[in-house]
């Protein structure tokens, strides 16, 4: 099932060159969300309200303005979506780590929010999480309600926010290595020298050189 939001611009507006350099250099690409950077490489472990940003940032991609209202008195709905001033969208967002929570979301909980988002008037529904939904479960998506698991909102995060999901997943390789005490940002990479038969460290953000310790 292919959620319609989800789509690419319409081929009319796409422009078609030779040069790489609309691939290598896209527009806004030097700009990147360093919170959601954060959130997406420690997507596991973040709190609620972490992920509730995530969504409503990919909610907001989507085309829709936005509401958090965290759900706590409202049966389940986190992020209200909004089109033309008209409450059209529901989002209930479960941070939950797979590693802790061993029992994926269940037909149960999906029931309740769906009859909620349903006798409320929503026109589409999302129910997003970190973790997995049962079969019985699942079998309640529908065209308007839609059931987005963590393999799919990898698959999102990586279309969306491309930047951002790179960024997180390239320091995740590097979290072991020690950090530059120069830029106090980047990350020393042990390297060789064979000139000099000796082995030294370079920054990968400032490329800056330093010796072993």
């Amino acid at each position: 099932m292919v959620f319609r939001f989800f789509k690419k611009e319409d081929k009319e507006q796409q422009t078609h060159s030779t040069s790489l350099t609309h691939i290598f250099q896209p527009e806004g690409s030097a700009q990147t969300d360093a919170k959601l950077v954060q959130i997406i490489a420690h997507l596991d472990e973040c709190k609620s309200n972490d992920f509730n940003y995530l969504v409503e940032k990919l909610v907001q991609r989507l085309g829709f303005d936005t509401q958090i209202i965290d759900g706590i008195h409202d049966s389940g709905i986190d992020i209200i979506g909004f089109q033309q001033q008209k409450k059209v969208l529901a989002v209930q967002c479960k941070a939950w780590n797979p590693k802790r929570n061993t029992n994926p979301l269940d037909k149960k909980e999906v029931l309740a929010f769906k009859g909620k988002t349903m006798s409320d008037g929503y026109e589409n529904s999302l129910f997003v999480t970190t973790h997995y939904f049962t079969k019985p479960a699942l079998d309640e998506a529908s065209d308007n309600f839609f059931l987005i698991d963590r393999r799919i909102l990898h698959d999102l995060l990586a279309t969306y926010f491309p930047k951002e999901f790179s960024e997180a997943f390239y320091y995740e390789t590097l979290k072991e290595l020690k950090a530059c005490p120069t830029c106090q940002k980047g990350k020393l990479i042990r390297l060789y020298s064979k000139n000099k038969r000796t082995y030294y460290t370079l920054c990968e953000r400032c490329q800056g050189y330093h010796p072993c310790t």
